[in-house]
């Protein structure tokens, strides 16, 4: 919505403000006693290093692919995730078991993101394409690490403010520095020192509040997808990461007046049932094996 309403084309700083907030965010809980952060030996903080810069090669491949497909195309590739989260979590050194329900209750949420974001216009290159997969190998990859991160398997056994508290400074210097080789350092300082709206030379207060409101948002949901993805499996997370997006879909038609034709309707109800379907399945499965 930044990006929309106010021009502000620089993606990564705006990453990096994301990034800054969760900083800030961080430090204040920590200030304030509300947790401890945990002290770390120089393999666990080299363990973070390293998982910080898969998170930012995550964000530099999707941002370099769009360039090269069109986004239904790039949603409908990403969609996948979850695929390659098990593939992933399969060769891991400790494979989860799935039941056949679970592999089938990944169907409609796969399909149903192509449906969500059917649109007239799907042309790629070759190397969109593949750098589009990739990118989706490295978020299933991002996602199956976080899980392995904040479980123990890696033997750091963060809490998930503990992995954003430490996480966060290293990807905000990172996404800053890709925003300076980027170029949009430059144009982004011009843009605010001549900041106007429809021609009309206006206050920036409204950028400012709105990057704030924006870096607040994204503070409130790291902590959150950190939480969840603790408790709960990094397939699981992946399917949430679906559901996003054909809600991410509605709530785009819904701010910016854009009718959602029959097939992308059919594409949200086929996805949000897909991951209500994989939760009963889960459910009853843990349920029975409590018993």
């Amino acid at each position: 919505m930044v990006l929309q309403w106010h021009r502000f084309g620089f993606p990564w700083l705006v990453t990096a403000i994301h990034n800054l907030s969760c900083v800030i965010g961080m430090r204040s809980l920590a200030y304030t006693g509300y947790f401890t952060p945990a002290v770390l030996d120089r393999h666990q903080i080299r363990l973070l290093w390293i998982f910080s810069v898969l998170y930012t090669i995550n964000i530099a491949v999707s941002n370099v692919s769009l360039h090269y497909v069109t986004v239904p195309l790039h949603q409908i590739v990403r969609g996948t995730v979850p695929v390659f989260a098990v593939a992933i979590s399969l060769v891991s050194a400790d494979p989860p078991k799935y039941s056949l329900k679970v592999y089938l209750s990944l169907v409609p949420v796969v399909v149903g993101v192509g449906f969500a974001t059917y649109g007239d216009k799907y042309s790629f290159s070759v190397l969109g394409f593949l750098l589009t997969l990739l990118g989706t190998v490295l978020a299933a990859t991002k996602t199956v690490v976080t899980n392995s991160i904040l479980v123990g398997k890696y033997k750091l056994k963060l809490s998930a403010l503990d992995l954003l508290y430490q996480l966060s400074p290293m990807a905000f210097v990172q996404t800053l520095t890709w925003a300076f080789v980027a170029g949009e350092i430059s144009p982004a300082l011009s843009f605010l020192n001549g900041y106007s709206k429809d021609g009309n030379e206006q206050s920036r207060v409204p950028l400012y509040t709105a990057l704030a409101v924006n870096g607040a948002i994204a503070f409130v949901l790291n902590i959150a997808s950190f939480t969840a993805s603790k408790n709960t499996s990094a397939l699981a997370m992946t399917i949430t990461g679906n559901v996003k997006v054909v809600l991410t879909v509605v709530l785009g038609c819904i701010l910016f007046n854009v009718s959602l034709s029959p097939i992308g309707t059919f594409g949200v109800a086929l996805t949000l049932a897909g991951g209500a379907a994989y939760s009963a399945v889960r459910l009853t499965e843990r349920t029975a094996k409590a018993q």
